[in-house]
This record gives structure tokens, C-alpha cells and sequence, in this order.
């Protein structure tokens, strides 16, 4: 589980376009914070290349711990992140207030290990997995990605949600009988498969075609 992050929140006491457009020319990206224990959106602004360092990670399992501008401290994780379509700036932060001992719903990347070793991959098959779980978790337990190990698959073999270890306080809220990761056919070896029957079809009709000629030369013989 990765450390908790500090980022410190400024002031922002006007808002509008025009405010936040002067707000991100200056460097820094406008942000709120909410929660079931805020009873008022606090509005402030965050440094842009601090937030954009978390935002190139793992940022919707990072703990932050932020300072507000009164001086206290508050934990939070980004639960949005608006960006720019054009340039990938971020234009607003939604930090969500985590409470200890209060279980939350958050989305988990989930990290795929033994490609290497999986037999089905070395004979063509392509692996297909979900790339993000949701999880229901305490606070201090958010797993920074689940692993999923698919070393043992072959072609037709999958892993779902029922088999996957997970640590304490934290439980997948998908279908236990839903598919996490598998290992199918590829088309490349699908379409190998009628190329070789129609092969051997047109080697029999070859075969066939002599034998007919063979048995119309012995009837030409005969007569």
C-alpha cells in the first residue's frame, strides 16, 4: 500500500470561468472537497504540477493527506478528474473526504502478472482482462492495484471474481461469477483451421479426379 501524499489546498474565494480561467494561467487548478461529514463544499485551488504528478499514477487509490488554508488536515483521495480534450490539463479536482472506520466504494486498476508462464499465451491465445474492479473498503485499507496472476491459464481458461485473494476490509462488489481474466483462441489460429480442411478437401478431389481419369482410360482400353 503506497504512502499517504500531502498536498496543500490555497484559498479561492471567487468562482466562475473567467476566475478559474485566471486561476489556471497562474499555475494552479481549481478544486473542491465534499463528503458525508462536510457539511459545505470547501472550495480552494491546488498547484497544477503537484496534482498533475498524481494524476500520471495511480491517482484514484492515492491517500492524500491535504492542508487547508485554516490549517488543519483532512484525507482525501481525487474521486474526478476534469481534464482539457485538447491538452490533458487538469481543469478541476474533486477531492472526496474519507472518514476513518467508514467503508467507501472505489474503482482498483487491476495488474496482470505470469503472461510469460501461461501455456495458453505460448500456443497463439490472446488474453482478454477487465482492467478495473470496484471495490467496497475501509479508508486505510485501499489496495493500490489488485493483482491477478495468470500463469496457470491455457486457451478456454479463466479467472473470476470468486478467485481472487484480496486483502482484509476489502471485497469486489462484481458478480463473484463474473470473468476477471481469460485466454481465448486467436483468429489467426481459427482461421488456420478451415485453410487446412479445405486443403485436404481439395487434395482429395484431386485424388478423386485421378482416380476417375485412371478408371476412364482402363474402360477406353477395354473396348
Amino acid at each position: 500500500m503506497a504512502a499517504i501524499v500531502t498536498l496543500v489546498m490555497e484559498p479561492r474565494e471567487k468562482t466562475g470561468k473567467g476566475e478559474n480561467g485566471r486561476i489556471r494561467r497562474a499555475g494552479y487548478t481549481p478544486c473542491i472537497i465534499y463528503g458525508p461529514e462536510i457539511k459545505e463544499n470547501i472550495k480552494g485551488k491546488v498547484n497544477t504540477r503537484e496534482i498533475e504528478k498524481i494524476l500520471a499514477g495511480h491517482w484514484e487509490t492515492t491517500r492524500l493527506n491535504i492542508k487547508l488554508p485554516d490549517g488543519s488536515e483532512e484525507l482525501c483521495i481525487i474521486r474526478e478528474a476534469q481534464r482539457h480534450p485538447i491538452s490533458d490539463l487538469p481543469l478541476h479536482i474533486d477531492f472526496l473526504h474519507l472518514v476513518r472506520g467508514r467503508k467507501i466504494t472505489v474503482n482498483i486498476p487491476v495488474e496482470v502478472t505470469g503472461r510469460e508462464n501461461s501455456q495458453g499465451i505460448k500456443d497463439g491465445g490472446v488474453l482478454e482482462f477487465t482492467h478495473e474492479l470496484e471495490v467496497e473498503t475501509l479508508p486505510m485499507s485501499i489496495p493500490d492495484v489488485i493483482t491477478v496472476d495468470v500463469s496457470a491459464l491455457n486457451i478456454g481458461d479463466a479467472i473470476h471474481v470468486k478467485d481472487i485473494q484480496l486483502p482484509e476490509n476489502v471485497e469486489i462488489l462484481s458478480d463473484p461469477e463474473e470473468v476477471v481474466a481469460i485466454v481465448v483462441t486467436s483468429r489467426g489460429v481459427e482461421d488456420a483451421e478451415p485453410e487446412e480442411e479445405a486443403t485436404a478437401a481439395a487434395d482429395v478431389e484431386v485424388v478423386a479426379k485421378g482416380k476417375a481419369a485412371k478408371e476412364g482410360e482402363d474402360t477406353e482400353e477395354k473396348k
